[in-house]
C-alpha cells in the first residue's frame, strides 16, 4: 500500500509541476528516469532546464524541496549551487574588470590588503587576479565545513583561515589545482574594490539586470523564498551549513535563474551587463605554461571548464557538489544551447547523466563523453622517471616533519614520516615512525597523485576522526614538491587542509 501511495504522489509530481516544455522534443524518458530515481530515494528531487536559441524550451520540477513537511520542488525552488557558485562569482569579476581602476591583469595584492600570499615556492606579487579566476595562483586545495547541529563553530572567518592556508605551494601559472581558497579571495576582493557586500554586489549587477529572483549569496536575504533542505544517505536531512570561502560555493539560485544565467553567457541575455569579449575570455582562456592535468582534454577557463572537442562540439561547463547538493550548468555555444540540473543530495554522476541524456534529446547525434577528473592519469609504474626513494620534510605549521617517499617499480609507493600525533608522543614525549603503503599512485607529466591513511601534527586537524591524506606533487629534476592535504574519514565532509612537502630524489 505504501508503494502505490508513493508512486501516485510521485506521478502527481509531474502532473502538478509548472513545467514548461515548448519546444516539440519529447522529454518523457528524463521524466520517467527521475520519477524512478526519487522512487527508490536515490535521489529527493531534480530540478532541470534546457534553453535553446534563446528560448527556454523546457523546465520541470521533480520531487521534494521538504520531504518532511511534503514541499514539493518547482522551478522557482533556491538550490546551494555548490561549485557552480564560481562561473557566477567569476562573472562578478568581469563585470568589475570593466570598472576604471580594477584590472585582471594586476597582480591580485593589490586588491587583497591587508592580506598577503605566503610563499613556499614562487613570488607572490607575479599572482594575477587572473591566476585566481583559472586555478593556477599556486594556492593548494582547501576548504572547510561547519554543521550548525554540532553546536561549537569550528570554522575560522576567512581571513584568519587565509592567514593560516594562503600559501603559494607552486609558482603562479605552473599548475592547474583547484583552490576554494582562491576563490573565497575572489568574493573579498570583489568587496574591498566595489564598496559592497559581495551579496549586495551580485544582486545589484548580476541577478537583477538578468532577472534571476530566487538568487542569493549564504542565507536567504529576500522574502518569499522556497529554499530545498538538504539530504544525505537515506535522505536524513541534513542541517545547515557554514564554510568561509562564499564565491567558491555559497551561491543559491533556482533552475529558472541558473539556465538564465546559461543563456546570459551564450550572449542571449541582457548585454549591458558584460561585454562579448568579456564572454569569451571567460570561455576560452589558457594559461600556455600551465599543466591542466584534471579532465581528459580540458582546460579551465576563467570560472568554467572547457573542453575544445567533445564529439565535435566545443563544451563549456561547471558542475558542483557537496554533501546534500549537486549541480551542473552544460552550455553547448555552437549550437546556442544551454542545460542546468540541481539535485538537494549529493550524487554528481546522477546530475551528470541527466545532463548528458537532456544533451542527446536536444542533439541526437551528439554522445558526451564521460566527464573523468583522472582521465589523463596513468598508473606510476609507466613513467619511470619517478621511480626512487625521495627524502625531505612535511611544513605543518612551525613544525617541519621528516619524511621519505619511496616509490618501486614493483608497483608498491611507501611513505615514512613521523607522526607526532600518536598519543604515545603526548605520554612519552617522542614521535613514532609512521608508515603507509599508498593506495593509489598515478601520474600525468609531471604530476603526481597518491591517497594514504595517516596524521598530521596540526591543532586545526580533527584528530578524534582517522585521517586520509592526499598527496598532490610536482617533479622538476630531481624535487618533488607541493601538498599533503588532510581530510577527516567521517561521515561528513569537514575539511580540506594543505600542508606543503619538499622531497628529494637520493
Amino acid at each position: 500500500m505504501k508503494q502505490i501511495l508513493f508512486i501516485v504522489l510521485a506521478l502527481s509530481l509531474v502532473k502538478s509541476a509548472k513545467s514548461q516544455n515548448s519546444s516539440g522534443y519529447d522529454f518523457s524518458s528524463i521524466e520517467d528516469n527521475i520519477l524512478k530515481a526519487i522512487e527508490s530515494k536515490t535521489i529527493p528531487s531534480a530540478v532541470v532546464a534546457v534553453a535553446k536559441d534563446g528560448k527556454i524550451i523546457y523546465e520541470n520540477a521533480f520531487g521534494w524541496a521538504d520531504v518532511e513537511n511534503q514541499i514539493k520542488a518547482t522551478i522557482q525552488t533556491s538550490y546551494q549551487l555548490a561549485s557552480v557558485s564560481k562561473p557566477i562569482t567569476a562573472t562578478g569579476i568581469m563585470i568589475l574588470n570593466q570598472e576604471p581602476g580594477f584590472d585582471i591583469h594586476s597582480p591580485a595584492e593589490k586588491y587583497i590588503s591587508p592580506l598577503k600570499f605566503k610563499s613556499y615556492e614562487g613570488v607572490s606579487s607575479e599572482v594575477k587576479v587572473l591566476d585566481l579566476l583559472d586555478h593556477t595562483s599556486g594556492l593548494g586545495t582547501y576548504f572547510e565545513i561547519n554543521y550548525d547541529d554540532e553546536g561549537v563553530v569550528r570554522v575560522d572567518d576567512f581571513e584568519t583561515a587565509f592567514k593560516k592556508y594562503g600559501y603559494l605551494f607552486h609558482p603562479s601559472g605552473l599548475k592547474f589545482e583547484y583552490s576554494n581558497m582562491g576563490y573565497g579571495l575572489l568574493d573579498y576582493i570583489i568587496e574591498k574594490q566595489s564598496g559592497k557586500s559581495f551579496s549586495g554586489f551580485m544582486d545589484d549587477e548580476l541577478f537583477s539586470p538578468l532577472g534571476m529572483k530566487n538568487s542569493f549569496v549564504g542565507y536567504p536575504n529576500k522574502k518569499g523564498l522556497t529554499v530545498a533542505k538538504k539530504y544525505g544517505l537515506n535522505q536524513t536531512v541534513l542541517p545547515k551549513v557554514r564554510n568561509n570561502t562564499r564565491g567558491a560555493g555559497n551561491i543559491y539560485s533556482s533552475v529558472h535563474d541558473l539556465i538564465l544565467f546559461g543563456m546570459f553567457h551564450l550572449k542571449n541575455g541582457n548585454s549591458t551587463v558584460l561585454n562579448d569579449k568579456s564572454i569569451d575570455l571567460m570561455h576560452s582562456y589558457k594559461n600556455k605554461n600551465a599543466l591542466y592535468h584534471y579532465y581528459d582534454a580540458t582546460y579551465y577557463g576563467l570560472g568554467w571548464y572547457y573542453k575544445p572537442d567533445d564529439d565535435g562540439f566545443k563544451l563549456v561547463w561547471h558542475e558542483g557538489g557537496m554533501m546534500g547538493i549537486s549541480s551542473m550548468i552544460k552550455l553547448i555555444p555552437e549550437k546556442n544551447i544551454a542545460i542546468a540540473v540541481i539535485l538537494n543530495t549529493f550524487n554528481q554522476q546522477y546530475c551528470q547523466d541527466i545532463t548528458n541524456k537532456l544533451s542527446r534529446i536536444i542533439l541526437p547525434d551528439y554522445t558526451p563523453e564521460p566527464i573523468n577528473i583522472i582521465g589523463q592519469y596513468k598508473h606510476y609504474t609507466s613513467d619511470s622517471t619517478f621511480f626512487g626513494n625521495w627524502k625531505g620534510t612535511i611544513r605543518v605549521g612551525n613544525q617541519d616533519v621528516p619524511c621519505t617517499l619511496k616509490i618501486k617499480p614493483d608497483g608498491n609507493i611507501i611513505i615514512d614520516y613521523l607522526d607526532f600525533t600518536l598519543k604515545s608522543y603526548f605520554t612519552q614525549g617522542n614521535p613514532l615512525p609512521h608508515k603507509s603503503i599508498l593506495t593509489m599512485g598515478q601520474v600525468n607529466e609531471n604530476s603526481f597523485i597518491g591517497m594514504f591513511p595517516g596524521d598530521l601534527p596540526s591543532k586545526d586537524i580533527r584528530h578524534e576522526f582517522s585521517q586520509f591524506l592526499s598527496l598532490k606533487l610536482y617533479k622538476i629534476g630531481d624535487v618533488l614538491s607541493g601538498t599533503v592535504v588532510a581530510f577527516a574519514a567521517a561521515e561528513r565532509e569537514y575539511y580540506g587542509y594543505p600542508y606543503y612537502i619538499r622531497l628529494e630524489r637520493k
